[in-house]
């Protein structure tokens, strides 16, 4: 199964269904699965054109139709997709187009500023396409998507499909640990996992996309799976609009990683409580919601329980972009709290001193240009996920840590923060903690909730010793080697990942309260 073939057949049942919506300042514009296609096909025959068959190609930019036509453009065709994080600075955005070996770029207008670094740096690149119709003086080199649409609309080739195993999309991790790395995704790989992911919905089923277009959770579970269903996507402009554009495309459907979750949550919480549920809900999401799926980090189920006095069901899965990159998945009918979901009917699953070996047809073919890595996880055809975990007796998974991030004693006691944190983070005057091991001990680094550190009018101590009692009473129930025995109050929060993921090697980067 390839991509293209999944997106021709979704054409041929919706060629008149909306498969995209998006706000163009106050107007909400829209685009059927036929017109899209177009775009798409003009871009793959635009590409083998200008010659760029069997290379990498970079896409930079945040969520837009231009930006998911080029990248289908791109992989339907023989080249590779190179998605990159559009909030990186242009630094580093260079290193990933060198190290990606990107020959070519499509560049949102917002990014134009870099455009000179990019040409001076990436010797390899050789043409730029900017993700917009029209554009004026542009340098040497650089030209706009439409006039490579215009070329691919007047070319009689087509480019051939590509090979099942052929690298269809490069993706780098976040690097919350460590360098990023960049994941190599075959054809096969993405289409068994869109194929693999039981989830159905109705066509024209409206989803809000609001998760940063450049990671595997958004690209594969709203746009391809939903693609392949006849969904409508609705592109969310800003995580700033969130919740107007939710009044705005009234979607049925969304994906979200927990902090998302956990801010909706406050918002409702904080509401009058005279209001009644049903009609906060239909203020908040719009009124049509019913799902949301989410993943990247654990969610506390008291979440889901509360999520569902407002009607709406939140299903936890389990991934990584190593996986294209769903692992586990939770559905409307097969569903249970607090875990991950049953593994998907592709997906072998296998435990090894507590961590979870993935195999499949959705695991990736390595890393780009990084074999030690490479060797390391992928053993014998196992993937090494680096998180800890197991399987009840019903068959649903359970994550209960990650493997890189124990906190091992000098008692030989092994700690797992998350476990700690996610019992901490219950608490209203928590807004974001990490816990550390530190001196022989653990310590709670917290980020105050700021909502209710100005409602309440707390100063600087009172925070401290509001925080240190929490601490304290959390103590009294606990073994020895469990007890948070230092306090950080930070001043600011924790830097975080385009995925919302906390970098750990960073918890240190900040200035305590004073």
């Amino acid at each position: 199964m390839l991509i293209r073939n999944i997106l021709e057949e979704s054409v041929q049942k919706f060629g008149e269904v909306k498969a995209v919506k998006w706000l163009n300042r106050k107007e909400v514009l829209e685009k059927s699965y036929s017109e899209m296609m177009k775009n798409v096909i003009s871009t793959r025959k635009g590409l083998l054109a200008e010659g760029f068959e069997g290379k990498h190609i970079a896409l930079i930019g945040t969520s837009s139709v231009e930006w998911i036509e080029s990248y289908l453009g791109i992989i339907t065709g023989c080249a590779t997709a190179v998605p990159l994080d559009a909030a990186l600075p242009c630094e580093e955005l260079i290193d990933l187009i060198n190290r990606s070996d990107s020959e070519a770029l499509f560049l949102s207008p917002k990014h134009r500023p870099y455009l000179e670094a990019f040409l001076a740096n990436c010797s390899k690149l050789q043409k730029v396409w900017m993700l917009q119709k029209e554009v004026e003086d542009l340098p040497s080199g650089v030209y706009s998507i439409n006039e490579l649409r215009d070329m691919g609309k007047s070319a009689a080739e087509d480019a051939s499909c590509p090979d099942a195993e052929a690298i269809a999309t490069i993706i780098f991790t976040s690097g919350t640990t460590g360098k990023s790395k960049g994941v190599m995704l075959t054809q096969n790989n993405l289409a068994s996992n869109v194929e693999a992911v039981k989830i159905s919905a109705e066509p024209g089923t409206a989803m809000l996309s609001v998760l940063p277009i450049h990671h595997a959770f958004c690209l594969v579970m709203d746009w391809l799976k939903g693609f392949s269903q006849g969904a409508t996507i609705c592109i969310n402009d800003s995580l700033l609009h969130m919740v107007r554009n939710m009044s705005i495309f009234k979607p049925d459907i969304m994906l979200m990683v927990p902090m998302m979750i956990e801010t909706i949550y406050k918002r409702l919480a904080a509401a009058d409580p005279e209001i009644p549920k049903a009609g906060l809900a239909e203020k908040v999401f719009g009124g049509k919601l019913q799902t949301i799926f989410t993943g990247g980090a654990h969610l506390d189920p008291y979440y889901i329980d509360r999520f569902a006095e407002y009607g709406v069901q939140i299903l936890e899965g389990y991934g990584m972009s190593e996986c294209s990159p769903v692992i586990s998945n939770n559905t409307p009918e097969n569903h249970k709290p607090g875990s991950i979901g049953r593994p998907l009917e592709n997906v072998e699953i296998r435990f090894e001193n507590g961590e979870i070996l993935v195999k499949g047809s959705s695991v990736m073919k390595g890393y780009y240009q990084m074999p030690d890595e490479t060797a390391e996880t992928l053993k014998d055809g196992w993937l090494h996920t680096g998180d800890k975990g197991y399987m009840d007796e019903d068959g649903y998974l359970f994550i209960n840590g990650r493997v890189k991030n124990l906190i091992i004693l000098s008692n030989g006691e092994n700690v797992s923060p998350e476990e700690i944190e996610n019992k901490l983070a219950l608490n209203p005057l928590v807004g974001e903690v990490i816990v550390t091991g530190e001196d022989n001990g653990l310590t709670a680094r917290i980020y105050p909730e700021q909502a209710v550190v100005e409602a309440k009018a707390l100063d600087t101590e009172a925070i401290q010793t509001q925080l240190q009692a929490f601490l304290d009473e959390y103590n009294r129930n606990q073994p020895t080697y469990r007890r948070i025995t230092g306090l950080v109050v930070r001043k600011n929060p924790f830097i975080r990942n385009t995925t919302k993921k906390i970098r750990r090697q960073d918890v240190l980067i900040d200035e305590p309260l004073e």
